[in-house]
């Protein structure tokens, strides 16, 4: 009878290690039909068949990973090995500190690919590559700790890179390329050239705080007498006389109340004017005043709302503010609507200095229905890069066919003061303003019904009228046009809106609208003796927006803001004749 082996049991026979108390060697498990059964027997030799693909075997052709030879790995060695390394071979930790460059998997492990050639089971790793970054390093058979790499810089333009903190809160950037939608500023990016155009920037490294080391000029401004000092302030305006009474206290000894005296003259308001201008970064809780030339405290800082023109809201105490004679600056925007140059120099302030100065310019837009008329208005404003405060005003009423001479007046002028309903500059009655709109009605298919036969009758009654679809409009009608005394561009235009008023889905839905869109500059908005709010007021006579502003026009920079499409339509004078026409004369009415 055979002698029965003594049986395994424990950790060995889990793991197929032999014991020191068997004798003989322990035969090697192997998959069918692989390299690895042959290897094992004592005097053979490997030889690879190219030609046979053995899919899913794997070869071991390195005598020193031998499974004979391994022993169990301990707890440092488990637990400092990289967890792609253990992905093929979970025996070979002890090995692998070997290698001091833990980078890729110290095997020869290999499979036969359908051409017969070896394939590697495990892919091979290349140091610090960026997928095998986050694998920990081993040196001195120590896992070192993970270090990130440092990102290479970008190579992109500023124009170019992801919006940062600097860009305006009301700005519009590319989702995609991060960049302002600015038509300009995308014409001279295209244009530059990296090595030929260089963009210089000066830097001004003078500091205005005062530097004890240079010697004091005070000694020298006090060895002149007051009266020697009088009398050179008697050659300078009194701009230039309160400006240098305040630069130091000796000057002000010298002067005395000479500055004061001269700007609370009534004849040196615009001087007095320009000298509190001056203090506007030093007064965020404070507005000036223009009707009183001074500075009054507001009543309710960054709560200002605009609202229309018979409410009541002041802004600061002010004892004018209820005087007739001593009105605000203010324009006209619509019939009962205005603008106070208060709000734009609030919006203005907020910008450059900060939101403690002002209020948002976003703030400022309306859209409101005319309480007279069918009209209905939106205004929009936007602010440039330049600090001039752009302002949009788009007005819509339903319009018809046929109508007469009277039904357009009755549509486009007030009843009250024989104004247009839309918003107009100061100098809407010289030139085709009030024309145009009228030419554009006259393009709108009428069709009579005294005039039409009993085919056509019996057609609408079974089918229905038929829609009226895109009006073209005519050569004199269509462009935009530019008022030559101010910064300010008209653009009327028919469209076919949904008039959500009407119950259903029928033709009576779809109307045809006169929509009237004014695009105006109205300057840096510090004073107003401003050249943009000034013309536009009708007090700058001297003033040509043809030159002024050149061939960009201002419906293109204020539409860049916000979209990537600007008004298709050349512009052209409002006044081309350069006629004056008043109530008695002309052809406005």
């Amino acid at each position: 009878m055979a002698q029965l082996e003594t049986k395994k049991s424990g950790l060995r026979a889990m793991f197929g290690i032999r014991s020191s108390k068997e004798p003989g060697s322990r035969k090697k498990l192997s998959k069918r039909g692989s390299g690895s059964d042959v290897a094992g027997k004592p005097g053979s030799t490997t030889v690879a068949n190219g030609d046979r693909q053995d899919s899913g075997s794997f070869t071991s052709e390195r005598g020193e990973l031998a499974s004979d030879n391994l022993a169990l790995p301990t707890w440092e060695d488990a637990t400092g090995i990289a967890p792609r390394a253990l992905r093929d071979r979970p025996y070979a930790a002890v090995n692998v500190l070997i290698d001091t460059n833990n980078a890729h998997l110290p095997s020869t492990d290999y499979r036969r690919n359908s051409e017969g050639q070896r394939q590697y089971a495990a892919p091979l790793y290349q140091a610090q590559s960026s997928r095998s970054a986050s694998i920990p390093q081993f040196q001195d058979g120590k896992a070192q700790p993970y270090a990130p790499s440092k990102p290479q810089p970008s190579k992109l333009s500023k124009a170019h890179r992801a919006p940062s903190t600097s860009v305006r809160a009301d700005d519009i950037l590319d989702k995609d390329t991060g960049e302002r939608k600015d038509l300009t500023d995308m014409m001279h990016a295209f244009t530059f050239v990296d090595g030929v155009d260089d963009i210089e920037e000066e830097k001004d490294d003078r500091s205005l705080d005062y530097d004890p080391s240079r010697p004091d000029g005070t000694a020298t401004l006090g060895s002149a007498s007051p009266e020697i000092w009088l009398r050179v302030a008697d050659f300078l305006s009194p701009l230039d006389v309160a400006n240098l009474s305040f630069t130091c206290r000796t000057m002000y000894a010298r002067l005395g109340r000479h500055s004061y005296k001269l700007l609370l003259n009534p004849l040196h308001r615009s001087y007095r004017l320009d000298f509190l201008l001056t203090m506007d970064p030093k007064m965020p809780r404070h507005l000036l005043c223009f009707p009183c030339a001074q500075w009054h405290l507001r009543i309710q800082p960054g709560m200002e709302t605009l609202k229309p023109h018979n409410v009541l809201n002041p802004l600061f105490e002010c004892p004018n503010r209820t005087n007739v004679h001593i009105p605000p600056p203010r324009i006209r925007i619509s019939d009962g609507r205005t603008l106070p140059l208060a709000f734009i120099q609030l919006a203005r302030r907020s910008l450059a200095y900060g939101p403690e100065y002002g209020i948002r310019h976003q703030s400022l837009a309306r859209r409101w229905k005319d309480a007279y008329s069918d009209w209905s208005h939106e205004s929009t404003y936007h602010i440039t890069e330049k600090g001039h405060v752009l302002m949009r005003v788009r007005s819509q009423n339903y319009v018809e066919g046929g109508m007469t001479d009277a039904a357009k007046r009755l549509l486009l002028f007030s009843r009250g003061d024989y104004t247009p309903y839309f918003s107009v500059c100061a100098h809407w009655k010289h030139g085709l303003l009030t024309s145009i709109p009228k030419c554009a009605l006259t393009h709108i298919p009428f069709i009579n019904e005294a005039g039409t036969n009993a085919v056509d009758k019996f057609r609408e009654k079974k089918f229905g009228k038929q829609a009226v679809g895109m009006v073209s409009l005519c050569s004199v009608c269509r462009p935009m046009r530019r008022c030559p005394k101010c910064p300010t561009e008209y653009l009327f235009e028919l469209k076919l809106v949904e008039d959500k008023t009407v119950r259903g889905h029928g033709l009576g839905r779809f109307k045809q609208a006169l929509i009237a869109t004014r695009w105006s500059d109205l300057g840096p908005a510090k004073s107003p003796a401003d050249a943009e709010w000034s013309a536009i007021t009708g007090e700058n006579e001297g003033y040509d927006s043809f030159i002024e502003i050149g061939r960009r026009a201002v419906s293109g920079v204020f539409e860049a803001a916000f979209t990537d499409t600007v008004p298709g339509q050349r512009i052209m004078s409002m006044n081309p004749q350069a006629v004056k026409a008043n109530e008695e004369s002309g052809d406005w009415y």
